[in-house]
């Protein structure tokens, strides 16, 4: 087979790949090659939210999210087992008009495409070899690198390097409905995560997240959900994605990188994980155009104590004396500091 040679190949063009990709570009590196399994326009499991500090993180990119779509919805309450029990002005969370990150994703995909990047879609890995530094493509190419990133998410081919293997469950279907805008948060629905439902232009986005457990039947969670929210309608378009715990290896045989959520770079309480994902590509890049690894190595190492920190802190956070606290005695009296701590903390740190 003859290989198509080039300085840097990324599996995967989403968020943290594109985010490589333009970093790349930008510092004269034009030998890239992006290769996609699907082809845009396409759509991600996701509760559609962006925050304060991801929507700057597209920006410093060239990207503005409110061409896309963006704007905030003030009506966000919190709601437990049915009942709500805080309702907060929301002042950092954004969503588009589909509640969803077709748009959003799009039109980063567009940008890359305007700054010259090379890109593949409809294609994936069918071997890898490491040694070589060669790869095989699913349309017949075979490529030969000098650096490759894995940005294929937590499933992808590149997990296969990796001993991480804990998750989160997330799914969502997405449907057309007259409810009013706005945006709920769900606890009591699964045991570690939350529910959501986000109304927006005739739009609702329905889904629901938990640390994944195999033996769990979440599709009739979901569906149970759904009745008890007063919903009915056709579930065979339920999509569902998994989002790591716990960061990964970030390098590996000196050449080979993780970014986004391939790297792990998701909080595990809040599985906010966009702005960690472009700047996990952004910082791989950098690496690569500075031939030190150990850049990249040390900005993991740093996601990984304050992940740390937030997975610990979801562990209290679901433990059944806390729930009470926060949602009887918290919510109920102090709603005031609950919704700051929200607000300043949750969201605006993402």
């Amino acid at each position: 087979m003859v290989y198509e040679k080039y300085g840097t190949v990324i599996v995967g063009a989403g968020p943290s790949g594109l985010a490589a990709a333009l970093t790349l570009l930008e510092n004269g590196y034009d030998n890239v090659l992006a290769v996609e399994k699907a082809a845009f326009p396409r759509s991600k499991c996701c509760a559609g939210y962006i925050t304060e500090k991801t929507k700057k993180a597209y920006g410093d990119f060239g990207l503005d999210v409110s061409e896309c779509g963006y704007s905030l919805i003030k009506d966000f309450n919190i709601i437990r087992r049915g009942e709500k029990r805080l309702g907060i002005i929301n002042k950092f969370l954004y969503t588009n008009r589909k509640i969803d990150r077709t748009e959003l994703d799009f039109g980063f995909f567009n940008l890359a495409l305007e700054k010259g990047l090379n890109v593949r879609q409809n294609t994936h890995i069918i071997s890898h070899d490491v040694k070589n530094n060669t790869l095989v493509f699913s349309d017949g190419r075979g490529v030969e690198y000098e650096n490759l990133i894995f940005a294929d998410g937590t499933s992808g081919f590149g997990c296969r390097y990796q001993k991480n293997k804990r998750k989160n469950i997330a799914m969502q279907l997405v449907f057309p409905s007259g409810a009013p805008e706005s945006i709920e948060i769900h606890f009591g629905v699964t045991k570690r995560g939350y529910a959501w439902v986000s109304s927006c232009g005739g739009v609702t986005n329905v889904g629901i997240t938990d640390v994944f457990k195999c033996k769990k039947d979440y599709k009739s969670v979901f569906e149970n959900f759904l009745k008890e929210r007063g919903f009915s309608t056709d579930t065979r378009n339920l999509k569902s994605s998994f989002t790591p715990i716990g960061t990964r290896k970030p390098v590996i045989n000196k050449n080979v990188f993780f970014v986004g959520d391939a790297v792990g770079a998701c909080d595990p309480l809040t599985l906010s994980g966009l702005r960690y994902g472009l700047q996990s590509g952004k910082k791989c890049a950098q690496a690569i155009v500075k031939n030190s690894g150990g850049i990249y190595r040390r900005y993991i190492s740093g996601l990984k104590f304050r992940f740390l920190l937030m997975k610990t802190m979801q562990k209290i956070f679901y433990l059944k004396p806390v729930q009470f606290l926060v949602f009887n005695v918290f919510c109920k009296f102090f709603g005031g500091f609950v919704s700051r701590v929200f607000n300043n903390f949750f969201v605006n740190k993402k």
